[in-house]
């Protein structure tokens, strides 16, 4: 017999399903992302990794821009429009905000591409609100960044460190 606690997730879970949204730790073969604020899963619509570095990157966790002088290019531009340069410095090395090079974190798990990914995606507890589309204006679904500019911009991060996060 189910308990009500699975019967409300797995309730939870269908109705998400119906609604258009695909938790990426459902799908086999593709990494788990979990909000920094609070390890929950992190819902995103499967059709979001739309480029062939988006998928990569869900299938692996590593970001193929890493490196790429087009990627990193697209990124500082997205990390400029989107004004983190305002609160982590022109190179992300730190102003207001923390520094997002290392090898020190304020989040551990922005020594990777993957932790780096679910902290922009869904932001923190610390302050920085989310960046992912649909999440950094609510009530503006076509507002903010795919998944395919979040990993520019981490790609543009990591060309100012000695950390690529695809370790």
């Amino acid at each position: 017999m189910l308990s009500n606690k699975t019967l409300k997730s797995a309730l939870f879970a269908s109705l998400l399903a119906f609604a258009g949204l695909v938790s990426v730790n459902a799908n086999a073969g593709d990494i788990t992302l979990v909000s920094t604020q609070d390890g929950s899963p992190l819902n995103i619509k499967k059709e979001l990794f739309d480029t062939p570095q988006a998928k990569e990157f869900l299938a692996t966790g590593k970001n193929p821009y890493i490196g790429n002088e087009e990627g990193i290019k697209g990124g500082k531009k997205k990390f400029n429009l989107y004004s983190c340069v305002a609160c982590h410095g022109g190179h992300a090395e730190g102003a207001v905000a923390p520094g997002l090079i290392g090898p020190g974190f304020k989040y551990a798990k922005n020594a990777t591409n993957k932790g780096m990914f679910e902290t922009i995606w869904n932001g923190t507890n610390g302050g920085m609100g989310a960046k992912g589309l649909g999440l950094m204006l609510p009530d503006d679904p076509s507002e903010g960044l795919k998944p395919d500019d979040v990993l520019k911009v981490i790609a543009f991060i990591r060309s100012n460190s000695k950390i690529t996060g695809n370790e």
